[in-house]
């Protein structure tokens, strides 16, 4: 169960957040709720975290969605920014994580080598030897 103060803290940030989004004009607001839900998705997900580490990965994971959704709106990737948002959002910290345990613990996580072997292997092509 999660502690009042943070869930209070979560709720709390995520009114004034959303509420500023109604007064700032050219703010995509799909976009910002789907930063949200994403972000508070990873947050409520993540209870072993202190309650400041998840403050913190809230406002990076929202903010991540948000960029992240307009960018793919903006390329044409997709017509509507609310789900990319909250994939982007839910995914963006735990990435991001991963990729810095690997730059200073020196191994990537399994994912991520996974990735990369993939990467490589379409930039490669196949070897018929």
């Amino acid at each position: 169960m999660a502690e009042p103060t943070s869930s209070g803290a979560v709720a709390a940030a995520g009114a004034v957040g959303l509420t500023a989004t109604a007064i700032i004009p050219g703010v995509d607001v799909n976009a910002v709720i789907g930063g949200f839900a994403g972000a508070l998705l990873f947050v409520l997900w993540a209870h072993d975290l202190t309650i400041a580490r998840r403050l913190g990965y809230l406002l990076a994971s929202w903010v991540g969605g948000y960029y992240a959704a307009t960018e793919a709106v903006g390329r044409g990737a997709t017509q509507f920014s609310g789900l990319p948002a909250l994939v982007t959002a839910a995914l963006i910290v735990t990435i991001l994580i991963g990729v810095l345990d690997w730059m200073i613990g020196g191994r990537a996580p399994a994912w991520l080598q996974i990735v990369l072997q993939r990467i490589v292997g379409m930039i490669g092509g196949r070897k018929d030897g």
